[in-house]
């Protein structure tokens, strides 16, 4: 669930018209103008801005080696979800905290069996190891013959998991408390908009729910007809996302209101992330009558989700390789692909040990999520003060036939970016003040948090001391050629379009 209240959910929609929506439109109309990924598109701008592709490349990579191993947790789950009784509904030991809590025993004990430290990473699990393996099989084979056949693939990741939400909300709603879960999820609590982590998170959200700055949408529109509507598009995308994580959080908090009705557990105790998933809608699914058909749907959809979100990435950072690794050209894709999944499936092989949750975390909380809010500002800047924003807003209104507004300007030119550097300076304060580890982290874990923070953000000064060493040259020499292409197009599809009225 997207919005765990009214009061969450009001940050969430406010971030959706600051950050969420310009952004999109922004990259929707950068890849769909400038026919290449984000790295291609930085360098024909000015070569010194490369490096803001290259930063969206390594933090496509990291991410994607540690959200598969989340979807190695999801494939353990579902294969256990077709045991009737559930294997997180029961006690199997006489340990306290069995009997206290049986489906948090099971998470942290049984499925994860976590150690006591970041330090013990200890044995490699069996079971994990081999859905691991599952899901980049599973990963490759939907990225197989590159972006035009994950287009189709999407076809059935991105419309399936709508039919089991669907099926899970008239369950959940059926359920004894579910109603007090949707008062709670409907209900303002107006002080929590005080807390500067509820907007930081509803902006993290919105990056992860729209794929803001991990380059797949430039990837995917680089694809498109030049004369596509970026505009509408745009508007219509988010209102799709928006309205699924409504739909999401009424399917979640019907089911936490019948956890909290069978177990008395508040709601401010539901955790999120994998504690939400793992824990606490786990623990309600067992008390289901036919749970192990509830779970079976239920992480059935996770999976999809998973794998669609994934295998956006990969295409993201594979559309950007080739590009910037001409050599990779004439190699077939498939073998790339095999060699890179292959690569990420050794370097995820930690998470499926004692420590892996440690290490998932250690990159969830450094790898990704500021670097992903300084490459928004990199493409606002690129767009706004290299690009031009008149020039940038002309060609927009060429293709839509319509005035770009005050509204996109504003957000473009001040609100996006002032928003994004407070929230940058917010997340850096957060993270080194508050490490949210189970124990202490230590000093190699501190250490690798900042080569994690490090390595993504070094490849903008990187790419920068590139393009002064290598002045531009035949990038602006075919600039001109290639607006005039785009032009000649678009009035093609602008009489296609007169033709067929």
């Amino acid at each position: 669930a997207v919005v765990s209240t009214q009061s969450t959910g009001f940050a969430y929609m406010v971030m959706v018209l600051i950050e969420g929506l310009p952004l999109f439109c922004l990259e929707l109309h950068i890849g769909n103008h400038f026919k290449k990924s984000v790295s291609g598109s930085m360098r024909h701008i000015k070569k010194g801005l490369v490096g803001v592709g290259w930063c969206t490349m390594t933090v496509c990579f990291l991410c994607s080696v540690y959200y598969n191993s989340i979807i190695m947790w999801i494939i353990r789950y579902l294969f256990e979800s077709f045991v009737n009784p559930l294997p997180w509904s029961e006690c199997r030991t006489n340990h306290t905290c069995c009997i206290e809590d049986k489906t948090q025993y099971y998470w942290y004990y049984e499925h994860l069996r976590l150690s006591s430290d970041f330090r013990e990473i200890g044995s490699f699990s069996p079971t994990l190891v081999v859905c691991l393996i599952i899901a980049w099989i599973t990963i490759f084979v939907c990225i197989s013959r590159g972006i035009k056949s994950s287009g189709k693939v999407v076809y059935f990741s991105a419309t399936a998991p709508y039919v089991v939400l669907v099926i899970l909300l008239f369950r959940g709603l059926t359920l004894d408390g579910a109603k007090d879960g949707i008062v709670y999820f409907l209900q303002p609590q107006a002080t929590k908009l005080l807390d500067p982590s509820l907007w930081s998170d509803a902006a993290s959200q919105i990056f992860y729910s729209l794929g803001i700055g991990f380059g797949a949408i430039v990837s995917f529109a680089s694809f498109s007809k030049n004369c596509d509507n970026v505009i509408r598009d745009s508007i219509i995308i988010t209102i799709v996302n928006c309205t699924t994580s409504i739909l999401g959080g009424f399917v979640i908090f019907s089911i936490v209101g019948y956890r909290r009705h069978m177990t008395g557990a508040d709601f401010d105790q539901l955790g999120s992330g994998p504690g939400l998933a793992f824990v606490a809608i786990a623990e309600a699914v067992a008390n289901m009558h036919i749970s192990p058909l509830w779970a079976v749907l239920f992480y059935s959809m996770l999976l999809l989700l998973g794998v669609d979100s994934l295998f956006g990435l990969m295409e993201s950072m594979l559309h950007q390789l080739r590009e910037e690794v001409p050599v990779l050209r004439r190699i077939k894709k498939h073998g790339v692909n095999a060699c890179v999944c292959l690569l990420m499936f050794l370097l995820a092989l930690p998470t499926a040990t004692n420590g892996g949750q440690y290490i998932i975390d250690l990159m969830d909380t450094w790898a990704v999520s500021i670097p992903l809010l300084i490459v928004a500002v990199g493409e606002i800047v690129a767009i706004v003060w290299f690009y031009g924003i008149h020039r940038f807003t002309r060609e927009v209104k060429e293709k839509t036939g319509h005035h770009i507004g005050w509204y996109w300007q504003i957000c473009w030119v001040v609100l996006s970016p002032l928003v994004l550097l407070v929230l940058v300076g917010f997340s850096l304060v957060t993270n080194f003040t508050n490490m949210n580890y189970s124990t202490e982290l230590p000093t190699e874990g501190v250490v690798g948090a900042l080569f994690l923070l490090i390595l993504p953000l070094m490849t903008i000064p990187v790419g920068a001391l590139y393009g002064r060493l290598n002045p531009e040259s035949e990038d602006e020499d075919s600039s001109h050629g290639n607006d005039v292409a785009i032009q000649l197009e678009v009035l093609t599809c602008m009489q296609e379009e007169s033709a067929a009225k």
